[in-house]
């Protein structure tokens, strides 16, 4: 984490220093057509249901962008997968999901607005962006510096990512959805090892032999869809479950909250329709395993309170 932190604050000071008014003029390019674009399933749903021809650039542009790189935004969920071990969740958790929406938001402005500012949008290197910034005025240095943190970013961002699904899987088990075995904590860690194992299994399967671009948008359509989710259950817990204890109240709600879920369903939408067709087909295999061993099994249709698949939670300490 404070290699990722340090990196990015020293792109925004020592870009500062290459940095062209004239790149950054104007600050919204207007909306071009974007070619002939894509056919078929590879088309924005928004081209294949409404007739809308997709555009690069203008304010349009900037909302396709947005739901394509969205999985950069979905890392400060590891802070609330792994709430049930913090030491005072109710104060920790608001000012972590909080502090690390408001650090992060802070970075990515600046970092992308010193890259720009380096070099004209049209020519940014799309595999590696700012590296090629630096060495394009002459920064080598700076570039291999970049070039190496990127790596060591990557690896803690999948490490944690890698926790927080371990700790989701044992959720889901303690509530009877899979099998509790598979969520088994271990006696001497106090982690759950087999869901982690399978998690890095699967990551790495997929990892090598899915395009990048697939599976940016499978993380990105799968975190907007959970975020409709979440800002459409705000609401209704409020209406059914007033009893419930709430140490953080999301503010302007039901504003707020369907605002939130109309916003990410509409990035939702300009995604492809390939992503939507493989976001679908993971849904139905999710559905295939609810109904076939989750719906029966469940805690709420047992009446049973939650249970650790085995041994004991996760503590602080573990």
């Amino acid at each position: 984490m404070l290699v990722k932190v340090a990196i990015c604050v020293f792109v925004v000071v020592a870009g500062l220093f290459f940095v062209k008014a004239a790149n950054l003029t104007p600050f919204i390019p207007s909306a071009e057509p974007a070619g002939s674009g894509d056919d078929g399933i590879k088309q924005p749903v928004t081209q294949a249901l409404f007739g809308l021809e997709p555009s690069v650039f203008g304010f349009v542009g900037v909302l396709s962008a947005a739901a394509v790189v969205f999985f950069a935004y979905t890392g400060f969920e590891a802070v609330a997968n792994l709430g049930e071990e913090t030491k005072k969740p109710k104060r920790d958790l608001t000012l972590g999901l909080l502090g690390t929406l408001l650090i992060s938001t802070v970075l990515y402005i600046g970092v992308s607005l010193v890259v720009v500012g380096m070099v004209p949008y049209t020519e940014i290197d799309r595999g590696a962006p700012i590296a090629s910034a630096f060495e394009s005025v002459g920064a080598g240095w700076a570039a291999v510096l970049v070039s190496i943190a990127a790596v060591a970013g990557l690896t803690s961002v999948i490490l944690v990512d890698l926790v927080a699904m371990g700790r989701i899987g044992f959720a889901i088990a303690r509530d009877g959805l899979i099998p509790p075995s598979i969520a088994k904590v271990h006696p001497r860690w106090g982690t759950p090892y087999r869901i982690t194992a399978i998690m890095t299994v699967a990551v790495a399967l997929l990892a090598g032999f899915l395009p990048l671009s697939a599976l940016a948008d499978l993380v990105s359509i799968g975190a907007l869809c959970a975020f409709v989710l979440v800002s459409v259950a705000v609401p209704i817990l409020r209406r059914k479950r007033p009893d419930l204890e709430r140490p953080f109240r999301v503010p302007f709600s039901p504003v707020l909250s369907i605002v939130s879920a109309l916003a990410c369903f509409y990035l939702m939408l300009n995604l492809s329709v390939e992503a939507w067709l493989r976001f679908l087909a993971w849904m139905l295999l999710g559905a295939v395993i609810y109904f076939g061993y989750g719906y029966r099994r469940n805690r709420l249709a047992q009446h049973e309170p939650a249970v650790a698949p085995a041994h004991r939670e996760p503590t602080a300490d573990s």
